[in-house]
């Protein structure tokens, strides 16, 4: 259940409002809302914490048992709030650059409050320097007027210390949803998608051209894609009844210095005993950054209401919902 309360509202067009609320104990959170959907960025936790059509159920999944708390410095613990975050580089290179040994993810990237201000359309999050990575992240949510869609402008910047080897990564943990899917990429072992963790072959389906995987109650799975031959591969999605959320990113060239083994996108399906939650994960090629340098990778995030409640048929509702993705990104970058 999210609980918001209402505290200071910024000017923007009528048919859009961007409102600074307190959000299950969270306070100096925003919330973008149009007739369509609202979202909630919650900078104490750095984090987007809710999703939803006007109505309707958040996508995102949050933790119940730790919501409204916050992490003011470096516990060297994983706080899994839920929601969406961004990390800054492959997992295993985490102790390259932190005093993590793969786990936690670092601190700056994961649980550090950030700060929030409104600007046209939406909401402006910034985080504070890493000092391993010498890098502030920032995010742009600008809302559509009329859709359920949310544009979502985010680089990193590179202000000092040694060059960095970094990946835009979203971690964005939804609710249990029915599948999840990744578009198939080239073969891998002789699979479209690469085994990242074990997989339960009964969650897995291949169809239309896609990969759903659902939760297995006892273990936890992961899987990955590369981009396909065309190049209209760079997406992810979760299904929740009538309803599909998919976060599209500009159509790249396939790049051997993607990370896990050239992996653009991945999902995490996680067990019972964890929450059940899915991490829908998408990846920016990995880049070397030095001081005065960004690493951008835009996205687009939607909800759409399904035809049909079937793998093959998100799929191909997913692929239209991409293509406004794409046509949005090419003219917004």
């Amino acid at each position: 259940m999210l609980l918001i309360i209402l505290t200071t509202q910024a000017p923007c067009p009528a048919a859009l409002q961007v409102k600074q609320v307190t959000c299950n104990g969270w306070r100096d959170a925003w919330r973008l809302r149009n007739a369509q959907c609202e979202m909630v960025i919650v900078p104490q936790v750095g984090r987007v914490m809710s999703f939803a059509r006007i109505g309707g159920k958040s996508v995102l999944w949050n933790n119940a048992a730790i919501q409204g708390q916050t992490v003011l410095k470096d516990d060297h613990e994983w706080h899994n709030f839920g929601g969406d975050k961004v990390w800054p580089t492959q997992q295993d290179w985490w102790e390259w650059y932190t005093d993590r040994k793969g786990w936690p993810p670092p601190y700056f990237s994961d649980a550090a409050p950030q700060t929030a201000e409104p600007i046209e359309g939406g909401v402006r999050m910034t985080s504070p320097k890493s000092p391993e990575f010498g890098t502030r992240t920032i995010r742009e949510f600008v809302m559509d007027a009329d859709k359920p869609l949310v544009y979502v402008r985010q680089w990193f910047k590179k202000e000092d210390g040694r060059p960095v080897t970094m990946s835009l990564w979203t971690v964005t943990q939804v609710r249990k949803p029915d599948y999840a899917i990744l578009p198939a990429g080239p073969l891998t072992d002789g699979r479209p998608y690469k085994m990242l963790g074990e997989i339960v072959p009964s969650r897995l389906k291949l169809s239309a051209g896609c990969v759903a995987i659902r939760n297995d109650e006892q273990k936890p799975q992961k899987i990955g894609t590369a981009l396909d031959a065309a190049n209209q591969s760079d997406w992810v999605a979760g299904v929740f009844g009538d309803e599909l959320f998919i976060e599209s990113r500009r159509v790249g060239t396939p790049d051997p210095n993607y990370p896990d083994g050239n992996c653009q996108g991945e999902i995490y399906t996680a067990p019972a005993r964890d929450g059940s939650y899915v991490e829908l994960e998408l990846l920016s090629p990995l880049r070397d950054l030095k001081p005065g340098e960004t690493l951008r990778d835009d996205a687009v995030w939607q909800i759409i209401r399904l035809k049909q409640n079937a793998p093959e048929q998100a799929a191909a509702e997913a692929r239209q919902a991409h293509a406004v993705g794409l046509s949005l990104l090419s003219r917004q970058g």
